[in-house]
């Protein structure tokens, strides 16, 4: 099977998003299928990334380096590139991306079927309203015509799926994120103590409401220490909190560090997740399961099921700091064994890209029909 995957945005790009394609890309690959990545950045070329072949053009009038914009004649181009390297189907990621559209208009040039992948599981949470407003133009136009005329559609999550309903009227399957296989290791120290928050440092993200749940704990005389890890605009602002605070002796705040710093901060440790923005399914949820850590979490995509499953993750009774301080100091008391050592296996990258290659078998046959 020979698969394009349009997208805005790719590694080395750092994103969820960026690393849920990349990881698909790579497993399709590793399953014998032909995969090209056709994507947009400020360095145009051709590439190899360990088989998967990733075409960049030159992106244009870039929007908080988020989302930028494609030359004039991208979907001609990109269509007569679908035909000449007879690509059988197009798959495209998040709705309101430039590329989206895009990918949907050059498949459609050029008689393929779409497979759309939606990430987000609302409107954009932003307390500026002009970007509020903007995007939910964007949703109830581009983005609803995306989700509309794609031949599948997959939600990264329910909730996201409820959101597709809600946008666009239509039904979405449910395909969840995962995560690379972990390498076998030896089980880590247990340390609930050992609060960590990972994401970017940003409005909304909840790094704040993470402090001072740290402060209000230590107040308390329970004995937690912290980090804080990413980068973002209020990076600056959490380091000044945390002095404020008097919590800055116990709270590393190194702002973006590589992966396996990540995955070193949450083993045995518990993920503290305070978020309100619109976010698809976290891919750190996965992370501290199968590094034998926990989650204390607001209610976001994903969480439920995973303690469903089994898995040690505590969902707050409200968004606020107070409810996240309480459900932290409860889980202290008396913490949750790890999850189970086979939980996560159904949770990674190897299962979820069968389960995208059947899927887009599935749309083929259709297609050909």
């Amino acid at each position: 099977m020979r698969l394009a995957l349009v997208i805005n945005t790719y590694p080395p790009h750092l994103g969820g998003l960026e690393n849920h394609v990349s990881n698909l890309a790579q497993g399709l690959r590793e399953l014998g299928h032909e995969v090209w990545v056709l994507t947009l950045s400020d360095s145009p070329g051709l590439r190899d990334d360990d088989g998967v072949r990733v075409l960049t053009g030159r992106g244009h009038l870039p929007i908080a380096e988020v989302i930028s914009f494609p030359s004039v004649g991208t979907t001609r181009r990109i269509a007569r590139f679908l035909r000449e390297n007879r690509i059988d189907i197009v798959g495209t990621h998040t709705r309101f991306f430039p590329m989206s559209l895009v990918g949907l208009r050059a498949a459609r040039m050029a008689g393929i079927p779409v497979i759309h992948t939606e990430h987000g599981s609302g409107f954009v949470a932003t307390p500026s309203p002009i970007i509020f407003a903007g995007s939910r133009a964007v949703d109830l136009t581009m983005g609803r015509y995306v989700l509309r005329h794609a031949d599948r559609v997959l939600a990264i999550s329910a909730q996201s799926a409820a959101f597709i309903k809600r946008l666009a009227g239509v039904g979405a399957e449910v395909f969840h994120n995962a995560i690379p296989a972990p390498e076998p290791h030896p089980a880590p120290a247990d340390r609930p103590g050992h609060l960590v928050f990972v994401g970017r440092v940003v409005a909304g993200k909840g790094w704040d409401a993470f402090l001072s749940s740290v402060a209000a704990l230590r107040g308390r005389g329970i004995d937690v220490d912290g980090e804080l890890l990413g980068a973002g605009a209020e990076l600056e602002d959490a380091r000044a909190m945390a002095r404020e605070l008097g919590i800055d002796d116990a709270v590393s705040i190194p702002g973006r560090v590589p992966p396996s710093q990540v995955r070193q901060a949450l083993a045995g440790a518990t993920l503290v997740n305070p978020t309100v923005l619109s976010e698809g399914f976290q891919t750190t949820l996965l992370e501290v399961i199968a590094e034998s850590g926990r989650v204390v979490t607001y209610e976001v995509p994903g969480a439920q099921i995973l303690a469903d499953q089994g898995a040690p993750v505590v969902i707050t009774g409200e968004r606020r700091a107070e409810s996240l301080t309480d459900a932290l100091a409860t889980m202290l008391a008396a913490p949750p064994v790890p999850a189970p050592s086979g939980l996560i296996e159904q949770w990674t990258w190897p299962v979820r890209s069968r389960q995208y290659a059947d899927i887009l078998a599935e749309v083929l046959r259709d297609h050909r029909a």
